[in-house]
């Protein structure tokens, strides 16, 4: 799995079985690869396996990811390469920031 140049990890085969007997299979990328800090994510593809949040609890939503790095303007472009529209923005250390709506309000989650 690579694209643009970037190079997210190998390709790793992964399941498990539900407590109700149903098998998950997926694929993912190696996460152990760090790349930009952890900016660039690692993927998952579900293939024809139910994505894991259609039957999560509910309570909480994911309004937005954003980035901050020193080199935000490299990452920014790997990102691009990817497909990926996430914003980065310069700061002195890496982070990837979750927003999310919880009921108690919105929160950051570094």
């Amino acid at each position: 799995a690579g694209r643009g140049g970037v190079k997210p990890g190998e390709v790793i085969s992964g399941s498990r079985q539900r407590a109700d007997g149903v098998v998950l299979l997926w694929r993912y990328t190696d996460p152990r690869t760090v790349v930009a800090s952890g900016i660039v994510p690692f993927f998952i593809d579900w293939g024809t396996t139910p994505h894991p949040a259609s039957t999560a609890a509910q309570g909480a939503s994911l309004i937005g990811l954003r980035g901050e790095h020193p080199d935000s303007e490299q990452v920014q472009k790997a990102l691009s390469r990817l497909g990926l529209d996430l914003r980065v923005q310069p700061a002195p250390r890496a982070a990837l920031i979750a927003i999310v709506s919880a009921p108690r309000g919105r929160v950051e989650l570094r």
